[in-house]
Order: C-alpha cells, then structure tokens, then sequence
C-alpha cells in the first residue's frame, strides 16, 4: 500500500513532474506514464492496484494478481511507431482517469488502421477468435503492445527476419484445418530454401509467412481470395519468381488450371509449400519423378495405354537408376520441360518429332534422328502399342518356363532317386589314399572358369539391382558399390573380362579344329553340341529317376553339361551383344532405328535374368548340391577327379580312354587336402551368395519386400 499512494499522488499532479513544453499527446502519456511508468506497477498485488482505480464493485478474482504487463518502459514507447500517439487512441476506456478496473483491449482498429482492421475482420484469425479467443491472435500478437516498431526496423516483430518466429510462437502450438501438426510446417520451413535463406543468410528478399499468406487477411487455402488457393498460387509465387507465372500459364498445366481442372498442378504441387528445397538438390532431384507420379500413376480416360507412364519410366533405365539413387539419369523435366511443359504435338515441346534428337542430346552430344526413335515410355506388356516388345517378353516368359519346368523337375527327381540310391549303395567313391586321380581340365581350363565365375558374379551383383530398384535390397547392393556410377563403371569391367574370356575360349575352339579337325569338334564323342545319343541318355535318366537299375552310360559331357554350355555361350552372345547396344546407343543408332534398344533392354535384361536364375538353382544342383557331389564338386578347382569317380559316372568315356590307353597320360596324384578346402570354401561362398539372390529375386516377385 505504501506504493500506491505516491503513484496516485503523481497521476495527480502531473505538473510537478516537468516544466518542460510538451504536446497535448505527449502531457496525456505522462498522466498514464504516472502510474503505468513506475517499475513497482508490475509488482502491486490487486488489492494495491484497487486502491488507484475508480471505485467499483468488481470482486477480486485470481487472474487479479501481479501483472508485469501493466508496466511500461516509456523510452520504449518514445522509440515506436506510436511515440506522438496518446495512450487513449488505443484505450479509449482509460480516457477518464483514475479509470475503472478490467478495462477492455486496446483498440487498433479505428481511425488509423481501419483498413488493416477490415482485412483482419475477413480473416481465418478472427473467425477463430470468435471462437475461441484464447487462441487467435490479436495486432498485439503480432506487432507487440508498447514497443511497436516498423515493419523494415529490425526490432519489429514483423521484420521479415522475424516474422516467421513471431508466426510460430502460435502455429507450433496447434494443429492445422487438415490435422497435421503445426510444429512439423514451422520445422519444414525452417529447412527450406526460403527459410534457410532468412535465418542461415538473412536475405529479408525471400518469402516468409506473410508474403505467401498475406499479413491481415489470412485465408485458408480453400477460399477464392487466399493467395494460397490453387488459382492464386501461380501468382503468389509469380510476385518473387518474376516470369515463371508467365511461362506457367502458357504451359498445358497452366491451360488445364485456366479450364477449371483442379486436379491440374501449381507450385505447391511440385515443390511443396513449406518444405521447399533447391531444385538443383539431390533429395529434390530424386523426389521429383514421384511428385509427377502423384498425378501421372494413372492412364487417363479414354487412354489406350496399358500401365501409366509414371510405372513405365520406374521400369525404364531412366527410371531404374534414378529409383537407386542417381541424380545423372534423365528425368521427367529434362525431357518434358519443367514450368514450360507442353503436348507433345505442340511444336514448341522439346519432346516434339522436330526437337526430340535435340532434346536427346542434352544428355547424349551424338543423338540422331535415329536415336530419338527410342520410346522412352515403351511397355512391352501392352500388347496393342507395342507388338514386338510383347512378342519379346512372351518369347522368354515362355522360354524361361520351359527350361525351369523341365530341369526343375529333372533335379527333383534326381534328388528323390539320389537319396534312394544313398539308402542302398553308400556315398559315391572319392579319391582313395595313394591312389590316383583322372586328369579332366587343363590349367587353362581352370582359370578360363575361373574368370568365368569372376565375370559372372560381378556382372550380377552390380546388374540385377537395376531389375529390382524399387526393392530395398537393391538399394543397399548399389550403395555397396558406391553407388550407380560406381557400379556402372564395376558392370562394363566384368563385361570386359566376359568378351576377353569368351574370345580365349573361341581361340581355343579354334585351335582345336587345328589338331582334331572341324568335323571332331562339331559330331565326335567329346563335342559340346547335342548328339542322337544325349536324347537317348536324357530318356535313360528319367528311367532311372522313376525305375532305378543302372544310369546312362555318359561320355566326357553329359545333356545337362552340354545345355549349360550352349546356353552359356548363347547367352554371352546376347547379352553381349544387346549389353554393347546400351553401352554405346549413339554409336549403334546410326546403324539401328532408336526403338531396337527398347527390344535390347528387354533381351539384355531376361536373357541376364534367366541365365541367373538357372546358374544359381539348375546349375548349383547338378554341379554340387546332388548327394553324390555335395557340398561342392572340386573338380574345376582341382582339375582332377578319382578314377572310380570318373568310371562309375562316364562309363563311356572311361572305356573310351582305357580302349585307346590315353588313360595313361591323364593319371596324376591325388592333390591335397588343402586343395579340397579351397574348393568347399569358394563353393560355399559362391552358393550362398547366389541362393540368397534367388530368395531375393522370389520374394520381390511375391510381393513379400
């Protein structure tokens, strides 16, 4: 109580607390300045207060207790925008003094800013503020209470630097109209381009809440008049991004905006409206193509395509090397264009029949009218637009079940019968202590294989994720490379040591008509091409398979051995061939049309597909998984195998060699254990990787991962 009387007394006697002149505003502050200007205001309970005011008979309530607020710094007040305004322009209420107790807000909304007060009126806040008043922010919120500065001062709480704080101190509290939450905008803002432009580098040019918003009359995105509205946002954003909005409207998303079609993108659409990034980003890059395909993953009415174009780019090289996170490959704006997208059959489309070689070579300097032949967009299952690629696809479909249907049940019923023959007989003879062994590949043989093996396992493992770059897995095995480019770079050097190693082998065939002749070769008891007799063996074995008795006897190579070699150095040929295709497009597009590298994708991809899938199951089986060679068959690492082992399985070849005594020659030593290790350790290493690629390869197929 002892306060409250000398505050009285100055409000008062406001002439003894200066003689100076001052204006009328000025000596009406200095009676509110009194009181309100005393330090111990913010510190008077509300029975102290009471004594000051009016008599009134307004009970005391809680919310009476100190309030700092009451105090005011006046040379805060002399530094604002409202220095020469008296205190009563904006409380009214406190005109007659002393005045009454719980007077009302301050009133911003009269003579000097009722335009603002109007926009506001109109506004979402106020709306809320009918609603729920705690809640909707006031001039005060925004602009501050006594210290109010202009919006270009740095201390005003509008100041584009500022601004966004000040907006936040509400919005990060709160959900917004469609039930996300506030704090997560206000989090994707900061890290946007805008924001970080504003509190990393504090260019006040860039857009803040308010520019985007407007500043009093806030409008949800619904309604007609908001800046943000799907027809107003090209305009919005046009303010800053001088002559886009021109080149939008004229663009075929502009036009369908102009039509009526709510469905046709704007701005926020592509680059989103807080969490907006720099177009030249990564993250933005690679999020791009799923942002069109949030429109495109459909066919249109009326559209005679099969599958969307979004799932034909996914499926495309483009597409492909994109999902695994190269930022290299083209992308929907490299080709269509970005602000200026046009229909194709406008001329001024880079995509046009006359631009689209241009176009091409933004990427690929020697494009052709040829090369732009190529159908970036091709489904080779849509039947109708694509004959010939569905003719393709359905070539290996029908291939691939064909040769996984039959050795498939081939290797079942050999296990099933294996096993039976194991119940019986015991394991099948290995090398017996200080016997001998058969020699049955040559050095060059071996390490021919061996870089066969090398060639083919990096060839898949940097290659087959591109088939399946929508999985996980994928991705993971590509990071493992260093990535896409890495990896590329991995792929083309095993497919150098493929066609080296493919050429060796063509020179040992080569050499061997030399010596044997060419007629040995093609039709003689150790050729590698099909003879009467493998039919005759392959029916012989499913005799075995269901009845049991005596195997085939085989020759130095067996059906199965001869199919795996023919589709070996088939598909080497295919593969390398289409594989060539795609490495070098613009070299080969001036002696093909640009569409036969859409056929080559498909061959290059199926053919690889295949041939992995047969390696790693059909191939694994015969060669080391049957009971009589698990775990693994040592003979391409060794070079040699026992000679019971060779007379009990190749019957024919064995008295082949005894008949003309060449059997004498290929007698060596038994190698040693430590030979043997190696060659488990390698089998093992390579079937594990392979079988879990298969597992890998079934279950992207299921749709499991």
């Amino acid at each position: 109580m002892r306060w409250a009387f000398p505050i009285l007394a100055l409000l008062l006697c406001p002439g003894i607390v200066s003689a100076e002149p001052v204006s009328t505003a000025q000596a009406e502050n200095r009676r509110c300045l009194a009181c309100h200007g005393q330090p111990k205001m913010a510190e008077l309970s509300a029975a102290e207060r009471r004594t000051m005011l009016a008599p009134s008979t307004q009970p005391l309530t809680p919310t009476d207790a100190p309030r700092p607020g009451l105090f005011v710094r006046p040379e805060l007040l002399a530094g604002g925008v409202h220095a020469n305004a008296a205190c009563v322009d904006c409380h009214a209420q406190a005109k007659t003094l002393p005045h009454k107790p719980g007077l009302g807000p301050a009133t911003c909304t009269g003579a000097c800013h009722a335009p603002q007060g109007s926009e506001y009126l109109h506004g979402v806040h106020a709306e809320v503020a009918a609603r729920e008043p705690e809640k909707a922010p006031t001039c005060v919120t925004c602009h501050g209470g006594h210290e109010i500065y202009p919006r270009t001062d740095r201390r005003s709480a509008v100041y584009p630097l500022n601004v966004v704080k000040t907006c936040a101190e509400c919005h990060k509290q709160h959900t917004t109209r469609n039930g996300k939450n506030g704090a997560d905008h206000v989090n994707s803002y900061l890290d946007s381009v805008h924001g970080r432009a504003i509190s990393g580098s504090g260019l006040i040019v860039a857009a803040t809440c308010a520019d985007c918003h407007g500043a009093h009359r806030v409008l949800p995105a619904k309604d007609d008049g908001s800046k943000v509205n799907r027809g107003n946002v090209a305009d919005t954003c046009g303010r800053c991004h001088v002559g886009l909005e021109e080149v939008y409207v004229k663009s075929v998303h502009g036009q369908e905006l102009a039509r009526g079609n709510s469905k046709a993108p704007v701005c926020t659409d592509c680059h989103t409206a807080h969490a907006i990034t720099r177009t030249d980003t990564p993250a933005f890059m690679l999020d791009i193509v799923n942002e069109c395909g949030t429109c495109h993953d459909q066919t249109g009415p009326g559209s005679t395509r099969r599958s969307s174009l979004y799932e034909t780019y996914r499926r495309s090289y483009h597409g492909q090397v994109t999902s695994l996170g190269s930022t290299r490959a083209a992308r929907c704006s490299d080709c269509h264009g970005a602000h200026d997208i046009k229909r194709i059959e406008d001329a001024d489309s880079p995509l046009n029949a006359s631009r689209r070689a241009e176009t091409c070579r933004k990427c690929h300097p020697q494009s052709n009218a040829s090369f732009a032949q190529f159908e970036a967009h091709a489904d080779h299952r849509d039947r109708k637009r694509y004959p010939l690629l569905y003719a393709v696809w359905w070539y290996f479909i029908v291939m691939m079940s064909l040769a996984f249907g039959f050795f498939g049940l081939h290797s079942v019923l050999w296990f099933v019968r294996s096993a039976i023959e194991r119940l019986r007989n015991g394991a099948a003879p290995k090398h017996a202590p200080g016997g001998h062994a058969i020699q049955r590949f040559s050095k060059v043989d071996r390490i021919n294989h061996a870089f066969v093996i090398v060639s083919f396992f990096g060839l898949t493992l940097t290659g087959l994720p591109l088939l399946y770059a929508d999985q996980p897995w994928a991705r993971s095995l590509m990071s493992s490379f260093g990535g896409v480019r890495a990896a590329g770079i991995l792929h083309r050097c095993f497919a150098v040591i493929l066609i080296a190693n493919f050429i060796v082998h063509l020179g040992g065939l080569i050499n061997r008509i030399r010596h044997h002749g060419l007629r040995n070769l093609l039709f003689g008891p150790t050729t590698m091409l099909p003879r009467r007799k493998d039919f005759a063996d392959c029916a012989g074995m499913f005799r075995w398979f269901f009845r049991g008795g005596s195997k085939p006897k085989f020759d130095r190579w067996t059906y199965w051995e001869k199919f795996d070699y023919v589709a070996e150095v088939g598909g080497s040929l295919i593969i390398g061939i289409t594989g060539l295709m795609l490495w070098f497009p613009e070299t080969f597009s001036a002696i093909v049309p640009g569409w036969m590298f859409n056929v080559a994708t498909i061959v290059h991809g199926y053919e690889a597909l295949l041939a992995i899938g047969f390696i790693f199951t059909i191939h694994f089986f015969n060669a080391h998984l049957r009971l009589e060679k698990f775990p693994v068959d040592d003979v391409m690492f060794t070079g040699c195998l026992p000679e019971e082992e060779l007379r009990h399985e190749r019957g024919e070849e064995y008295a082949r060699l005894v008949a003309t005594g060449e059997i004498e020659k290929l007698r060596v030593p038994v190698p040693p254990k430590s030979h043997r290790r190696f060659a488990v350790a390698a089998g093992l290493l390579a079937m594990a990787i392979g079988t879990t690629l298969v597992v890998l390869i079934i279950l992207a197929g299921l749709g499991v991962m």
